[in-house]
Protein backbone atom coordinates (compact mmCIF):
# COMPACT_ATOMS: atom_id res chain seq x y z
CA UNK A 1 0.00 0.00 0.00
CA UNK A 2 2.76 2.21 0.94
CA UNK A 3 4.49 1.68 -2.70
CA UNK A 4 1.28 2.36 -4.40
CA UNK A 5 0.76 5.88 -2.46
CA UNK A 6 4.44 6.82 -3.39
CA UNK A 7 4.20 5.82 -6.77
CA UNK A 8 0.62 7.66 -7.03
CA UNK A 9 2.09 10.86 -5.60
CA UNK A 10 5.11 10.78 -8.26
CA UNK A 11 3.67 10.40 -10.76
CA UNK A 12 1.37 13.46 -9.79
CA UNK A 13 4.19 15.47 -9.42
CA UNK A 14 5.57 14.69 -12.69
CA UNK A 15 2.00 15.65 -14.22
CA UNK A 16 2.37 18.93 -12.30
CA UNK A 17 5.60 19.63 -13.46
CA UNK A 18 4.89 18.82 -16.92
CA UNK A 19 1.82 21.16 -16.82
CA UNK A 20 3.45 24.11 -16.31
CA UNK A 21 3.95 26.51 -19.29
CA UNK A 22 6.39 29.14 -19.00
CA UNK A 23 3.75 31.52 -18.77
CA UNK A 24 2.89 29.90 -15.34
CA UNK A 25 6.66 30.16 -14.60
CA UNK A 26 7.15 33.84 -15.65
CA UNK A 27 3.75 34.82 -13.38
CA UNK A 28 5.07 33.03 -10.54
CA UNK A 29 8.42 35.31 -11.00
CA UNK A 30 6.19 38.68 -11.22
CA UNK A 31 4.15 37.65 -7.98
CA UNK A 32 7.60 37.16 -6.18
CA UNK A 33 9.41 40.07 -7.82
CA UNK A 34 6.67 42.29 -6.10
CA UNK A 35 3.89 42.14 -8.62
CA UNK A 36 2.99 42.81 -12.13
CA UNK A 37 1.28 46.18 -11.10
CA UNK A 38 4.60 47.66 -9.21
CA UNK A 39 6.82 46.65 -11.51
CA UNK A 40 5.25 48.18 -14.43
CA UNK A 41 5.01 51.50 -12.45
CA UNK A 42 8.92 51.70 -12.50
CA UNK A 43 9.46 54.51 -14.52
CA UNK A 44 13.20 55.37 -13.07
CA UNK A 45 15.73 53.72 -12.16
CA UNK A 46 19.50 54.42 -10.33
CA UNK A 47 21.42 51.34 -9.50
CA UNK A 48 24.63 52.08 -7.85
CA UNK A 49 27.25 49.62 -6.99
CA UNK A 50 30.62 48.28 -6.78
CA UNK A 51 32.42 45.51 -9.43
CA UNK A 52 35.52 43.78 -8.64
CA UNK A 53 37.49 41.89 -11.15
CA UNK A 54 40.94 40.44 -11.64
CA UNK A 55 43.24 43.16 -14.21
CA UNK A 56 47.31 41.72 -14.76
CA UNK A 57 47.01 39.25 -11.86
CA UNK A 58 45.25 42.30 -9.20
CA UNK A 59 42.21 42.35 -7.84
CA UNK A 60 40.84 46.01 -8.61
CA UNK A 61 37.32 47.47 -7.41
CA UNK A 62 35.60 50.03 -9.67
CA UNK A 63 32.02 51.81 -9.49
CA UNK A 64 29.56 50.16 -11.28
CA UNK A 65 26.32 52.68 -12.04
CA UNK A 66 22.97 51.71 -14.31
CA UNK A 67 20.49 54.42 -15.05
CA UNK A 68 17.27 53.66 -16.53
CA UNK A 69 14.17 55.66 -17.80
CA UNK A 70 11.38 54.08 -19.01
CA UNK A 71 11.35 54.43 -23.04
CA UNK A 72 13.69 56.86 -22.92
CA UNK A 73 16.99 56.31 -21.22
CA UNK A 74 19.64 53.27 -20.53
CA UNK A 75 23.41 54.36 -19.50
CA UNK A 76 26.08 51.60 -17.91
CA UNK A 77 28.75 53.39 -16.81
CA UNK A 78 31.95 51.99 -15.45
CA UNK A 79 34.73 53.58 -12.80
CA UNK A 80 37.95 53.78 -14.51
CA UNK A 81 40.78 50.94 -14.67
CA UNK A 82 44.24 51.92 -13.83
CA UNK A 83 43.99 55.44 -13.57
CA UNK A 84 41.65 55.77 -17.39
CA UNK A 85 38.24 58.04 -17.42
CA UNK A 86 34.99 56.44 -17.17
CA UNK A 87 33.50 54.00 -20.14
CA UNK A 88 30.03 54.26 -21.03
CA UNK A 89 27.31 52.85 -22.92
CA UNK A 90 24.35 55.25 -23.48
CA UNK A 91 21.36 54.43 -25.55
CA UNK A 92 17.94 55.95 -25.92
CA UNK A 93 14.83 55.97 -28.38
CA UNK A 94 16.63 57.58 -31.18
CA UNK A 95 20.30 56.78 -31.16
CA UNK A 96 22.81 55.18 -28.68
CA UNK A 97 26.85 55.84 -27.88
CA UNK A 98 29.86 53.90 -26.75
CA UNK A 99 32.45 56.59 -24.81
CA UNK A 100 35.92 55.00 -24.51
CA UNK A 101 38.35 57.22 -22.43
CA UNK A 102 41.77 57.72 -23.97
CA UNK A 103 44.13 55.08 -22.72
CA UNK A 104 47.94 55.59 -21.69
CA UNK A 105 50.64 53.51 -23.80
CA UNK A 106 52.27 50.65 -21.47
CA UNK A 107 55.69 49.45 -23.07
CA UNK A 108 55.66 49.24 -26.87
CA UNK A 109 51.63 49.55 -26.84
CA UNK A 110 50.58 53.36 -28.47
CA UNK A 111 47.82 55.38 -26.44
CA UNK A 112 45.12 56.20 -27.67
CA UNK A 113 42.94 59.10 -27.66
CA UNK A 114 39.41 59.53 -25.84
CA UNK A 115 36.52 58.56 -28.25
CA UNK A 116 32.65 58.28 -28.30
CA UNK A 117 31.34 56.24 -31.53
CA UNK A 118 27.43 56.17 -32.21
CA UNK A 119 25.67 52.85 -32.93
CA UNK A 120 24.33 51.65 -36.26
CA UNK A 121 20.80 51.14 -36.52
CA UNK A 122 21.20 47.29 -35.90
CA UNK A 123 23.38 47.92 -32.93
CA UNK A 124 20.96 50.42 -31.76
CA UNK A 125 18.40 47.80 -31.86
CA UNK A 126 20.01 45.22 -30.32
CA UNK A 127 20.64 47.42 -27.21
CA UNK A 128 16.86 49.39 -27.04
CA UNK A 129 15.04 46.30 -25.08
CA UNK A 130 16.80 47.69 -21.94
CA UNK A 131 15.01 50.73 -21.90
CA UNK A 132 12.03 48.93 -20.11
CA UNK A 133 12.18 49.50 -16.61
CA UNK A 134 10.06 47.17 -15.31
CA UNK A 135 12.49 45.79 -12.63
CA UNK A 136 15.93 44.01 -12.97
CA UNK A 137 14.10 41.25 -15.47
CA UNK A 138 12.10 44.10 -17.29
CA UNK A 139 11.76 41.52 -20.05
CA UNK A 140 9.90 39.10 -18.19
CA UNK A 141 7.17 41.34 -17.04
CA UNK A 142 4.22 41.19 -19.08
CA UNK A 143 6.38 39.54 -21.54
CA UNK A 144 3.91 38.79 -24.06
CA UNK A 145 1.99 42.09 -24.53
CA UNK A 146 5.82 42.99 -25.29
CA UNK A 147 6.29 41.11 -28.57
CA UNK A 148 8.58 38.34 -26.59
CA UNK A 149 7.67 34.26 -26.39
CA UNK A 150 9.07 32.31 -23.86
CA UNK A 151 9.44 28.56 -23.63
CA UNK A 152 10.52 26.10 -20.92
CA UNK A 153 13.40 24.48 -22.00
CA UNK A 154 14.91 22.26 -19.00
CA UNK A 155 15.19 21.72 -15.94
CA UNK A 156 18.38 22.23 -13.59
CA UNK A 157 20.54 22.66 -10.15
CA UNK A 158 22.02 26.09 -9.84
CA UNK A 159 23.76 25.65 -7.16
CA UNK A 160 22.33 23.08 -5.63
CA UNK A 161 19.02 24.65 -6.36
CA UNK A 162 16.11 23.01 -8.68
CA UNK A 163 15.50 25.78 -11.08
CA UNK A 164 13.33 25.74 -14.18
CA UNK A 165 15.17 27.31 -17.60
CA UNK A 166 13.13 29.00 -19.41
CA UNK A 167 14.38 30.52 -23.20
CA UNK A 168 12.96 33.97 -24.18
CA UNK A 169 13.05 35.27 -27.37
CA UNK A 170 13.11 39.08 -27.57
CA UNK A 171 10.59 40.56 -30.33
CA UNK A 172 14.06 40.90 -31.93
CA UNK A 173 15.17 37.97 -31.92
CA UNK A 174 17.49 37.66 -29.63
CA UNK A 175 18.06 35.11 -26.96
CA UNK A 176 18.40 35.13 -23.26
CA UNK A 177 18.05 31.94 -21.38
CA UNK A 178 16.38 32.50 -17.16
CA UNK A 179 16.87 30.23 -14.60
CA UNK A 180 14.09 30.28 -12.32
CA UNK A 181 14.54 28.79 -8.40
CA UNK A 182 11.76 26.27 -7.66
CA UNK A 183 11.16 27.61 -4.60
CA UNK A 184 11.28 31.69 -4.53
CA UNK A 185 10.40 31.96 -8.25
CA UNK A 186 13.11 34.45 -8.27
CA UNK A 187 15.84 34.50 -11.50
CA UNK A 188 19.08 32.79 -10.07
CA UNK A 189 20.49 32.63 -13.41
CA UNK A 190 20.94 34.50 -16.76
CA UNK A 191 22.97 32.96 -19.83
CA UNK A 192 23.46 34.55 -23.19
CA UNK A 193 25.80 33.63 -26.47
CA UNK A 194 26.85 35.78 -29.00
CA UNK A 195 26.95 39.69 -29.07
CA UNK A 196 23.90 39.19 -26.32
CA UNK A 197 26.62 38.13 -23.88
CA UNK A 198 28.15 41.38 -24.34
CA UNK A 199 24.44 43.08 -23.80
CA UNK A 200 24.17 40.64 -20.42
CA UNK A 201 27.36 41.64 -18.86
CA UNK A 202 27.82 44.78 -20.13
CA UNK A 203 31.38 44.33 -21.56
CA UNK A 204 30.77 45.23 -25.03
CA UNK A 205 32.00 48.88 -24.60
CA UNK A 206 35.06 47.73 -22.06
CA UNK A 207 36.24 45.25 -24.82
CA UNK A 208 36.39 47.87 -27.68
CA UNK A 209 38.12 49.69 -25.85
CA UNK A 210 41.03 47.01 -25.84
CA UNK A 211 40.55 46.00 -29.31
CA UNK A 212 38.04 42.96 -28.54
CA UNK A 213 34.91 42.04 -29.83
CA UNK A 214 32.78 39.24 -28.33
CA UNK A 215 32.87 36.06 -30.49
CA UNK A 216 29.22 34.31 -31.76
CA UNK A 217 30.44 31.32 -29.57
CA UNK A 218 31.41 33.53 -26.12
CA UNK A 219 28.83 32.46 -23.31
CA UNK A 220 28.37 34.61 -20.89
CA UNK A 221 26.45 33.33 -17.35
CA UNK A 222 25.52 35.56 -13.75
CA UNK A 223 24.24 34.01 -11.00
CA UNK A 224 22.30 35.56 -8.78
CA UNK A 225 23.18 35.40 -5.27
CA UNK A 226 21.11 37.32 -3.09
CA UNK A 227 18.36 39.92 -3.63
CA UNK A 228 17.25 43.19 -1.72
CA UNK A 229 13.47 44.71 -1.40
CA UNK A 230 13.39 48.38 -2.46
CA UNK A 231 10.26 50.07 -2.71
CA UNK A 232 8.46 46.66 -2.39
CA UNK A 233 10.17 45.14 -5.40
CA UNK A 234 12.66 42.18 -5.15
CA UNK A 235 16.37 43.43 -6.74
CA UNK A 236 19.96 41.69 -7.12
CA UNK A 237 22.42 42.61 -4.49
CA UNK A 238 24.82 40.17 -5.33
CA UNK A 239 26.02 38.41 -8.23
CA UNK A 240 28.91 36.75 -10.32
CA UNK A 241 29.59 37.27 -14.32
CA UNK A 242 31.18 34.39 -16.02
CA UNK A 243 32.44 35.56 -18.95
CA UNK A 244 35.17 32.45 -20.19
CA UNK A 245 37.95 32.08 -17.67
CA UNK A 246 36.90 35.81 -15.99
CA UNK A 247 34.56 35.70 -13.21
CA UNK A 248 33.80 39.56 -11.74
CA UNK A 249 31.78 39.68 -8.57
CA UNK A 250 29.10 42.74 -8.10
CA UNK A 251 27.73 44.28 -5.09
CA UNK A 252 24.81 46.65 -5.44
CA UNK A 253 24.98 49.25 -2.48
CA UNK A 254 22.12 51.93 -3.29
CA UNK A 255 19.44 51.12 -5.74
CA UNK A 256 16.52 54.30 -6.24
CA UNK A 257 13.21 53.69 -7.62
CA UNK A 258 11.42 56.70 -9.05
CA UNK A 259 13.08 59.56 -7.65
CA UNK A 260 13.61 61.52 -10.32
CA UNK A 261 17.10 61.32 -13.05
CA UNK A 262 19.76 64.35 -12.95
CA UNK A 263 20.02 65.83 -16.38
CA UNK A 264 23.68 64.39 -16.82
CA UNK A 265 22.79 61.12 -17.09
CA UNK A 266 21.62 61.82 -20.93
CA UNK A 267 24.88 63.84 -21.95
CA UNK A 268 27.28 62.48 -24.27
CA UNK A 269 30.80 63.87 -24.14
Amino acid sequence: MKRIIFVAILILGISKVKSQTAADILSKYETAAGGKEKLMAVKQLEVFGTMKMGVMGQLIELPITVVKEQGKLFRRQLGGIMGMGDTYTLVTDTAGYIYIPSIRGFGDMPGTQASVTKMDANELGSQQYELDCSGAFAELVNYAAKGHSAEIVGTEKINKVPSTKVKLTLKTGQVLNYYFDNNTGLVNKVEATGEMAANLTGFGAMMKMFGNGMGKNAKAEVFYKEYQTVNGIQYPSKYTISLGPVETQIENSTIKINEGLENKWYIVK
